[in-house]
């Protein structure tokens, strides 16, 4: 039985408040959202792999699932549960995960804030996957979480992950469309905006969970100390230039083949 939709309409998308204003915009940020599980898609299918096993961070309602083109055999998904439980007779987030997969017994569905929780996973898998989540990580745990998801990835295994770009043009972008929509954005100074603006990350605050500060360039270096083959890309739009991009692919694997790590984009090496 597949387990698959190849498309995901506007009024799917749970986090969407549709008394925001602007209602016209929903289908953009639909559309937006959805790059992410687009890009996901593509990189899977270059893996070689008939069937594989699944550990991702951030899963929410497993949302990505829709788009594996892969038979899933095993999956294991953690999430803080922020926009989960159920209204109105209705399950959202890790819930809704649980309710719909809750016939398959290898998938998996776990509450979880802290690296430690990793410790507890005494299996190995194929495919790591972290969707718009390491901005919502307590820095101090970053290191901590991709360390820990090198040691839970077989040999062969590679990390799919994206990120927003929250740095020069697209930051601008963003803050623009925050505006026009009524969706809340973490707040800056002028001058935080600014050196943002300019990339000068080392001058904007972290926030402590959020998109304020985030380089993704950042966690690419961080990545790099853990695996043996780093790459970034645009992810949307997909042929644009790195810095132009709003959100940044990263995929990473832990196989050796050329001895060396290569980071492609701005900032990284």
């Amino acid at each position: 039985m597949s387990l698959y939709r190849p498309t995901l309409e506007a009024d799917e998308v749970s986090s969407f408040d549709t008394d925001r204003k602007f209602r016209a915009l929903r289908r953009i940020y639909a559309f937006h959202h959805t790059r992410r599980f687009e890009w996901l898609k593509k990189k899977l299918t270059t893996l070689g792999k008939q069937n594989v096993s699944i550990l991702e961070i951030g899963c929410n309602d497993a949302r990505s699932l829709n788009y594996v083109p892969l038979r899933v055999h095993r999956y294991l998904g953690f999430d803080a549960g922020w926009r989960s439980g159920w209204k109105n007779g209705h399950p959202h987030g890790l819930e809704a995960a649980r309710v719909r997969f809750r016939k398959h017994p290898n998938f998996e569905f776990r509450k979880s804030t802290r690296h430690e929780d990793l410790f507890d996973v005494d299996e190995r898998f194929d495919v790591a996957i972290v969707l718009e989540t390491f901005e919502y990580l307590d820095p101090a745990q970053l290191e901590p979480y991709v360390f820990l998801l090198s040691e839970k990835l077989k040999d062969d295994g590679s990390i799919f992950c994206t990120m927003p770009n929250e740095k020069g043009l697209p930051l601008l972008m963003k803050v623009i469309g925050s505006k026009l929509s009524g969706v809340r954005r973490s707040e800056y100074t002028l001058p935080q905006l600014w050196n943002a603006l300019l990339g000068r990350m080392d001058r904007v605050p972290r926030s402590p969970r959020g998109r304020k500060g985030f380089d993704y360039a950042a966690i690419a270096r961080l990545v790099q100390g853990h695996f043996a083959r780093v790459s970034l890309e645009p992810v949307e739009p997909p042929n644009s230039p790195l810095w132009l991009s709003l959100n940044v692919g990263l995929v990473a694997s832990k196989q050796d083949q050329a001895q060396s790590v290569h980071l492609r984009g701005q900032g990284v090496s």
